[in-house]
């Protein structure tokens, strides 16, 4: 696997629903332990929410000999990806659910990490990791998980699922209605309340350059068809949430778990029953977007 000091993008061809798609991904770093990081799966996500913790994970490590091993310090590797439907990643229109993406994510661990890889993975991401544990043995060297949550934003507000939600999904779908609502959506306006509300407490979605940013990412052709199925919890890797405390209490390697303490009290309380079981537990100042936000503390913390 190529490593270098400036990220290096790179494509991994990967097959579903009988289509080939291009999944964006790049490696930085060094050759010392390799980090797998997922970003958050949301309307706006993408690798480039691991840039501040990457820069400062990178920019910490040691330099020269370590005098009790006698050997010179390797900074690590970090892996990051766009998600299939998210990023710059292929988006084609495809029935993205969360089995499709733990596949994904098991076949990518295989063929693109080194066998002794650990997972960073941000909110969303961490409830599909936990389920390619389950499905597909998904294997890592540690697993660190921060502010993380397995149901998407409307059954959370609705605390149960809904017909209404998979109607809601297939209107957006639609050649002609979809783009408008979708559009209608990912405004700067409804991008800024979704920031103030959910994501960031001082954080890049609260400036004028961010939103913008972040518009850019939502508004990428074919982004909605991914986006819609997150939003309406077609991705949701479990019904309930004692699906993912069972995956988490059976992995066999060390769990920590990164509570977001400013984060939306329904899923700050979902993050503190997963933290229960873990092996670790640390505490960001930051809600569902800690992980960009709050990058160089998480940094500090891990390094």
């Amino acid at each position: 696997m190529p490593v270098s000091d400036k990220p290096i993008t790179c494509q991994y061809r990967w097959s579903a629903s009988g289509q080939s798609l291009r999944v964006a991904w790049h490696c930085s770093g060094g050759t010392g332990p390799a980090w797998l990081l997922l970003p958050a799966l949301s309307t706006i996500s993408c690798r480039s929410e691991w840039q501040a913790f990457s820069a400062a994970l990178l920019e910490h490590q040691p330099n020269g000999h370590d005098q009790a091993q006698g050997q010179e310090a390797a900074a690590p590797q970090l892996i990051s990806l766009d998600w299939p439907g998210f990023g710059e990643s292929d988006r084609p229109r495809m029935p993205y659910n969360a089995e499709l993406l733990a596949r994904f994510l098991a076949d990518f661990r295989r063929d693109c990490c080194p066998a002794d890889c650990g997972l960073i993975a941000a909110g969303h991401a961490a409830g599909i990791a936990l389920l390619a544990s389950q499905r597909h043995d998904l294997a890592m060297r540690e697993w660190v998980l921060v502010a993380p949550t397995w149901r998407g934003p409307f059954p959370t507000m609705a605390k149960r699922r809904s017909r209404a939600f998979a109607l809601i999904l297939a209107l957006v779908e639609t050649p002609v209605v979809g783009p408008l609502l979708y559009r209608l959506n990912t405004t700067r306006s409804v991008l800024g309340w979704m920031s103030r509300r959910h994501v960031d407490v001082a954080g890049p979605g609260l400036t004028p350059e961010g939103i913008v940013e972040r518009q850019r990412i939502a508004r990428q052709p074919g982004a909605r068809f991914a986006s819609a199925a997150f939003v309406t919890g077609g991705l949701d890797p479990y019904d309930r949430p004692e699906g993912w405390l069972a995956a988490a209490r059976a992995l066999p390697q060390p769990l920590t778990v990164v509570i977001a303490d400013q984060s939306p009290p329904k899923s700050l309380k979902e993050m503190q029953a997963l933290a229960a079981v873990a092996d670790r537990v640390l505490h960001l100042p930051g809600r569902l977007g800690a992980h960009e936000e709050c990058g160089r503390e998480l940094a500090v913390m891990l390094g």
